[in-house]
């Protein structure tokens, strides 16, 4: 992307039902990346909205048919496609792809799904102890497992509100007239985004969503009712900042930290996350260097941000300001004391000797350049026109932007983010299967009521 000849060819329009297509050629194979999102409300509605989103995805596909009246599952094998239905941060996104030749009959699977999806209560019922089954085993796993206590102690996005996942028994609860009532209400063409890259005409492509979409409609659809979701439990308390909550082991050999810090009201910017790849973001950051390659602490540890998830009632269209820098490692439970300590002296150095310019430079290359080489790729430049976080490019054009201000941004600035999110003191953090002996430095330790994961 080094210059407008270098770009692909690229269409961006609005359909007459309101659908937003966006088409690509990439043609480097024969196949044709589809990416297909649409909100879904506020996304810390906590964990039964999200329990219903979840049923939604794994039947959105169920009860519809192929081109020919054949299964969905039949019909995208014979195309030589495939279509993964995620539900997660307030959207649905249907996410798979086709050979060439074959995305008119993709195209019409998924306008049947979003036009007419039956949800019959066999089909909730059968989704339910699928993702029922799935979640227990998922939540059985280490790193799920911290994940999910990090939610539930770390400050949320908006008071009150848990951020935790849904349960089993949150997934259980799903009827199906509450997943009828969330496709009407949310997936509507209006709201929508369609994004197709690949080897395609751009104008053919977007010619074919116009047709296979034409019956996708926003009839039925309504604003969601005021929220009256009930209170957190009593068991799933938030800490302030500066405590970490000690938890049994998952598994008994192996101690997970996860630390969080949110800041509330600030975007997201490059400053924060050149800060992010400094601390932890690529193999020459400060805790990589100093908690695997120094000490031999743990063998993988990663820093990152994240912007506020979609969280505006629905028909909106706004986006609160907000982000979170997020620390992962794993360790031995004997090891897990001096890891926390020296991961809180890197937490407190990023503050008191804050990034240099060689150590930016290194974050930026790396983050920029990962950015490039999956943009260069059908998947990964597909994945990003499709990410809200990016702002809803247009095309390949918009997405030089990042790495412009990647480029721009000034080792003065670097530093000044990471005074304002690095203080060990700003975190929030779980332990999970450390020795009940547990005193760090930097943070005090409680053990919460114990609660199932």
């Amino acid at each position: 992307m080094s210059s407008v000849d270098a770009l692909p060819p690229c269409t961006d329009i609005r359909l007459t039902t309101g659908l937003r297509v966006t088409a690509v050629r990439l043609a480097t194979v024969g196949r044709v990346e589809v990416r297909l999102s649409v909100p879904l409300g506020s996304a810390d509605d906590g964990p039964e909205p999200t329990a219903r989103a979840a049923v939604l995805a794994a039947c959105v596909l169920r009860g519809t048919t192929g081109a020919d009246g054949t299964s969905v599952d039949h019909a995208l094998g014979m195309a030589g496609g495939n279509v993964v239905p995620l539900a997660g941060a307030g959207h649905l996104a249907l996410r798979g792809g086709v050979l060439t030749d074959g995305l008119d009959t993709l195209l019409r699977i998924l306008a049947g799904a979003l036009s007419s999806a039956a949800y019959t209560d066999d089909e909730v019922a059968a989704a339910r102890t699928v993702l029922g089954g799935q979640t227990a085993v998922a939540r059985m796993t280490p790193g799920v497992a911290a994940r999910a206590l990090l939610a539930r102690h770390a400050p949320g996005w908006t008071a009150g509100r848990p951020q935790e996942p849904p349960t089993p028994d949150d997934i259980a609860k799903v009827t199906p007239e509450q997943v009828r009532a969330l496709h009407t209400r949310a997936l509507v063409p209006t709201r929508a985004r369609l994004v197709l890259v690949g080897d395609l005409d751009p104008e053919a492509a977007t010619e074919a969503a116009r047709e296979a979409f034409a019956e996708w409609t926003a009839r039925g659809a309504r604003r969601p009712e005021p929220d009256t979701a009930p209170p957190a439990p009593a068991d799933t308390r938030t800490f302030a900042p500066g405590v970490l909550a000690l938890h049994p082991a998952v598994q008994p050999r192996t101690a997970q930290i996860r630390l969080c810090s949110v800041r509330d009201g600030e975007p997201l910017g490059p400053a924060v996350r050149l800060a992010a790849g400094v601390l932890g973001g690529h193999p020459g950051s400060r805790l990589v260097t100093r908690l695997r390659e120094r000490h031999g602490y743990t063998y993988a540890v990663r820093a990152w941000v994240e912007e506020r998830p979609w969280r505006q009632p629905y028909g909106t269209g706004g986006r609160a300001e907000g982000h979170r820098l997020l620390v992962e490692v794993d360790t031995a439970p004997q090891k897990a004391a001096a890891l926390l300590d020296a991961l809180g002296d890197e937490l407190a150095r990023m503050v008191v000797q804050p990034p240099s310019a060689g150590e930016v430079a290194a974050a930026r290359a790396h983050f920029s350049g990962s950015l490039l080489i999956a943009w260069s790729t059908q998947a990964g430049l597909a994945d990003a026109l499709a990410d809200p976080a990016l702002g809803a490019p247009a095309g390949p054009a918009d997405l030089r932007e990042p790495v412009d201000a990647l480029r721009r941004t000034s080792v003065e600035a670097v530093a000044e983010a990471a005074r304002a999110i690095c203080s060990p003191d700003r975190f929030t953090g779980v332990v999970v299967g450390a020795c009940d002996g547990l005193r760090p430095a930097h943070w005090s330790v409680v053990a919460p009521p114990v609660a199932p994961v």
